[in-house]
């Protein structure tokens, strides 16, 4: 059973050849991300001293009826920044992707899906890879073309929410439509 699996794994993980890629290595972004002071967390607010910074362990099950107003704490000013730091890198990384970022399915006129899509639009390049029941291989764009290594190539157009493509594979050409995953 285990050498079917280790075969699936090996055939999952098959491409169609090597494939020099062209990201950038890796550099610290100019907005770095939320990186907390050194005393981040020690810091005591103001007016908040005397309360307890840890909640006592239950001695003994608590019912709804225990609660008054709110079943948690009201988080500290700590997690609060925290959140809010995380929040706020999440929001810059989104503005800095170009349209084409993400992960899409490629599907035909009839809404058959053919193949996976992940791209990486960093604005001056577009890159990424594909993956369907036939194989995978890289994706490229190229003047308005998606270059797809061991496919073919589509020519994208926007589409609203969705882009469209004419697809030319395998000799012959018609028209997908791509659709954001996540």
């Amino acid at each position: 059973m285990s050498g079917i699996i280790a075969a699936a794994v090996a055939v999952l993980l098959q491409q169609a050849g090597p494939h020099p890629s062209t990201q950038a290595l890796y550099e610290p972004p100019a907005i770095r991300p939320f990186e907390p002071p050194s005393d981040f967390g020690r810091e005591v607010a103001e007016g908040d001293g005397a309360g307890e910074a840890q909640r006592r362990p239950l001695e003994a099950p608590v019912t709804v009826d225990s609660y008054v107003r709110s079943y948690e704490a009201s988080p500290a000013d700590a997690e609060v920044a925290y959140d809010q730091g995380v929040a706020s890198a999440e929001i810059r990384a989104d503005q800095a992707a170009g349209p084409l970022d993400g992960y899409w399915r490629v599907m035909d006129e009839d809404g058959a899906v053919l193949f996976d899509l992940v791209l990486s639009d960093a604005g001056a390049r577009i890159e990424g890879g594909w993956r369907g029941p036939d194989g995978a291989g890289a994706a490229e764009a190229v003047d308005g073309s998606l270059r797809l290594e061991g496919l073919g190539t589509a020519r994208l157009e926007r589409a609203g929410e969705t882009w469209r493509a004419r697809l030319r594979a395998d000799g012959r050409t018609r028209t997908v439509t791509l659709t954001r995953l996540r």
